[in-house]
């Protein structure tokens, strides 16, 4: 059957749909969880609300479970690219149906590395620049295509290994931000009355935002203690 038939054409862009459905159903489904406990608060206080924003901005790297790092600059780069464009999946304002749909040897959603880029920058700042490359991220592969200057991201699901849980907040006198983050298993939660309850985290880490001209951005990621909640 020629490759040009509609019908064929149009079986592979429902099936990449749905592939796709499952990746953002897994992923959506973590940042669903880390909403949950707060979301049932009627008044959120202000440490709240604060905790509710840096923990949907650390769910990429905790949903991955980024390699611990002293400082940005010793980071792993493959675990830097993989949370970037997950970033992007569970964006909540640009929809991945937004992005050109590949047909080739690798077939799937075509992100510009332009975009990536941005993912980067907003994660992990400017001291370090992306060196683009495919990435095995959990279950799956995301592919670089250097030529086209876009990553591909196949029809398959992801499992994300764990959902943040922020513990504790120190703002230093240097003005960064040391964020004890727990990570709750995402196979842990369980439902009971029709709600889901919380389980303890099975490891925490001390996550570092540093001060850039806007904003902060990941800066160290480093093993830490339950003691130290706040």
């Amino acid at each position: 059957m020629s490759e040009n038939n509609p019908k064929k054409k149009k079986d592979r862009k429902g099936a990449f749909a749905l592939g796709l459905v499952i990746i953002l159903l897994a992923v959506i489904g973590a940042g669903f969880l880390v909403n949950t406990g707060i979301s049932q608060i009627h008044k959120l206080t202000d440490n709240e609300k604060e905790k509710k924003e840096y923990t949907s901005y650390l769910s990429p790297v905790v949903t991955l479970d980024v390699n611990p790092f002293d400082d940005i600059t010793g980071a792993d780069m493959k675990d830097l690219i993989c949370s970037s464009i997950l970033s992007l999946l569970d964006d909540g304002e640009k929809s991945p149906y937004e992005f050109e749909f590949v047909e080739g040897e690798v077939s799937g959603m075509g992100i510009p590395q332009k975009t990536v880029e941005e993912a980067f920058k907003a994660l992990f700042g400017t001291e370090v620049k992306p060196v683009h490359q495919s990435v095995e991220c959990s279950t799956c592969i995301f592919t670089y295509q250097s030529q086209q200057q876009r990553y591909i991201i196949p029809v398959t699901g992801y499992d994300p290994a764990y959902v943040p849980e922020i513990a504790g907040i120190n703002k230093t006198k240097e003005g960064s931000i040391e964020l004890l983050t727990g990570y709750i298993s995402y196979g842990d939660w369980s439902k009971a009355e029709g709600k889901f309850e919380s389980p303890e985290p099975s490891k925490y880490r001390k996550i570092t935002l540093r001060k850039a001209d806007k904003g902060y951005y990941i800066s160290a990621i480093q093993n830490a203690e339950a003691s130290n909640k706040k």
